[in-house]
């Protein structure tokens, strides 16, 4: 048995190393989005019409995870929302919420506060409903779906089509759609592809310099003075450079960092802490990510070998044309579980392609 209270002893009394901890969670919202200017400049463009009663374009935003997609565009819409009552939009995730019935029910109660009875309601009754709300109400509706790509694979094209065909009294649904994947715009049928008339945006993957102004912000605004040094901001950057460029991955590897320091009542983040964390962090992040892969890709990680291979090689194991294996591979560095550089072999180009982890990880 404790000699004393276990509240007493030392490492529940200690300090916080934290000086504000919702800076580190993920529902978090920065004052200022970092290294994302033109972003910002282009989504707002694309949404300016609204504050002149007039359509705007429909948005997919694409790029790797972590590269601040979502972060950005609810952004632009909080700032929108605050500069005229024109515009209203509510967030969709597209994992939480994947079928029709889904999502015409989160717009009518989270949009509109227009309850859903427990029997639940028809498809045409629910695009009855919305029509009926779009003719009472003012604002032109806005609605980001995120992880669009994980709407449900038999009704996706008919959601899209749906809400990007209504339209009552000159008011209609703005769609923002949000995906790690762009190439899922081909799965879907030629009739909703030509209504979507859709603007692109890329997200592209930050660099180490952009990552570490997230870092040192975090910071600034959520541990106590002195409690990493610059070097070791420098190393968690380092981390997630190597990780495709993933913020998320950087801000999660300090938190982690922090709350093991606190936990063993240490008011300072050493490397041996950042590295403990690292480990595990990286074997749930690989996990993520693989859920978002299919098996042929799958497969195709399997064959790589940790030093990296060829790219002609690689192709030579698999019976799927090159050009399969090349969509496959834009996937799976788009995850983030493959790095792709260019080389000279032979008087000639190739690819090298290696893992960003350590195959081990996927036993």
């Amino acid at each position: 048995m404790y000699k004393q209270n276990i509240f007493e002893r030392k490492v529940l009394r200690a300090e916080s190393i934290f000086k504000d901890e919702q800076v580190f969670y993920p529902n978090y919202f920065p004052e200022e989005i970092k290294s994302r200017d033109k972003e910002i400049q282009e989504i707002s463009y694309s949404l300016k019409p609204i504050t002149e009663n007039k359509r705007a374009r429909n948005l997919i935003i694409h790029g790797p995870p972590g590269t601040g997609k979502t972060l950005t565009s609810n952004y632009v819409l909080r700032q929108l929302t605050e500069y005229t009552n024109k515009a209203k939009y509510i967030y969709i995730n597209a994992i939480e919420d994947n079928t029709r019935f889904a999502v015409y029910s989160k717009i009518l109660m989270s949009l509109y506060s227009v309850p859903i009875p427990r029997r639940g309601l028809g498809i045409d009754e629910l695009l009855n409903r919305l029509k009926e709300e779009l003719k009472k109400t003012s604002f032109y509706p806005i609605l980001i779906i995120d992880e669009a790509d994980k709407l449900y694979k038999e009704e996706i094209s008919e959601i899209l089509y749906d809400l990007s065909r209504i339209e009552v009294n000159h008011k209609y649904f703005t769609l923002i759609l949000v995906t790690n994947y762009k190439d899922f715009l081909g799965t879907l049928d030629s009739r909703t592809q030509s209504t979507l008339f859709l603007n692109d945006l890329e997200f592209k993957k930050y660099s180490p310099q952009e990552l570490k102004e997230i870092l040192v912000e975090r910071v600034e605004y959520g541990l106590i003075k002195n409690s990493i040094s610059p070097d070791l901001i420098g190393y968690i950057t380092g981390h997630a450079a190597k990780n495709g460029g993933d913020a998320r991955v950087a801000i999660d590897l300090l938190y982690k960092s922090a709350k093991q320091a606190e936990k063993r009542g240490e008011l300072t983040i050493s490397k041996d802490i950042i590295e403990d964390s690292a480990r595990l962090i990286d074997s749930v992040k690989l996990l993520e990510k693989l859920n978002y892969i299919d098996s042929n890709q799958k497969e195709i990680l399997s064959a790589i070998p940790n030093e990296g291979i060829d790219s002609g090689k690689l192709y030579e194991l698999f019976e799927k044309s090159d050009r399969t294996i090349r969509r496959h591979l834009e996937v799976l560095e788009n995850a983030g579980l493959i790095k792709i550089t260019e080389a000279t072999k032979n008087k000639g180009k190739t690819r090298i392609i290696e893992l960003t982890f350590n195959k081990e990880l996927l036993k």
